[in-house]
């Protein structure tokens, strides 16, 4: 793994430099929760909601943080602590009806994100979204915060049948972007987004801002691993 990835650009056209091969770079993929938004603090809202309803104590913020990354049911279920279908199920109703109303309340864009997401734009990359938050979810989020535009493809956890670490998220995505996965970067937050971008076949970075603490990224194995998403910027510049 490499601290930092070796991105150049020449005639207009960004390539990255992956182990002294130049690769052409014509679509970048991203991760929402971690990556480009601190979303812990609604997430977590949600799930105590969830938990409150059925009479438990709410849960430190940190304690919920260890839940995301997975999709919604996995975050459900660690907060409620049960394996009960009935259960599970009422309290996710809850847990959607908290989140669709207050997504955003304390939900902020990352520092460097819009710089980076800009520049990329400018170079006339094509930008894709997947993430395992709920579609609805997904969407609601993004046109809230001004970011949709910037996707030229989006997709939550059930936009396919699969999630990651599955690749099939990574493929539709570069499909509807008109890429290959060779000819693209993931970026994301968590081993999750390195095993889907792997088994994908793609090159991956990691931006160690997110919910994940830095010694599990390095664990991971991503291709690359940068403190800022204005990094990839810097280099790319």
């Amino acid at each position: 793994m490499l601290n930092y990835p070796g991105f150049t650009s020449f005639k207009g056209e960004l390539r990255v430099r992956f182990k002294g091969v130049d690769i052409p770079l014509k679509a970048v993929l991203f991760d929402l929760d971690g990556t480009l938004i601190d979303s812990k603090k609604d997430i977590a809202a949600a799930a105590n909601a969830a938990r409150v309803h059925f009479g438990m104590p709410a849960l430190p913020l940190e304690v919920v943080t260890g839940y995301i990354g997975w999709g919604i049911e996995h975050l459900n279920r660690k907060a409620l602590e049960t394996e009960d279908p009935a259960r599970l199920s009422e309290g996710l109703e809850v847990l959607k009806a908290h989140y669709r109303e207050h997504c955003v309340d304390q939900t902020v864009v990352f520092p460097g994100v819009m710089e980076l997401l800009d520049f990329l734009r400018g170079r006339g990359i094509q930008m894709g979204l997947v993430s395992n938050k709920p579609h609805e979810f997904t969407l609601i989020t993004l046109e809230k915060l001004g970011l949709s535009p910037y996707f030229k493809a989006i997709l939550g956890a059930d936009a396919v049948l699969n999630k990651k670490p599955h690749p099939e998220p990574l493929w539709a995505a570069l499909s509807k972007i008109g890429a290959k996965p060779s000819e693209a970067v993931m970026i994301g937050d968590s081993p999750v987004d390195v095993q889907a971008a792997h088994a994908a076949g793609m090159l991956v970075g990691l931006v160690s801002h997110g919910f994940v603490p830095r010694e599990h990224l390095n664990a991971a194995d991503p291709d690359w691993l940068v403190d800022s998403l204005s990094d990839f910027m810097e280099i790319l510049s």
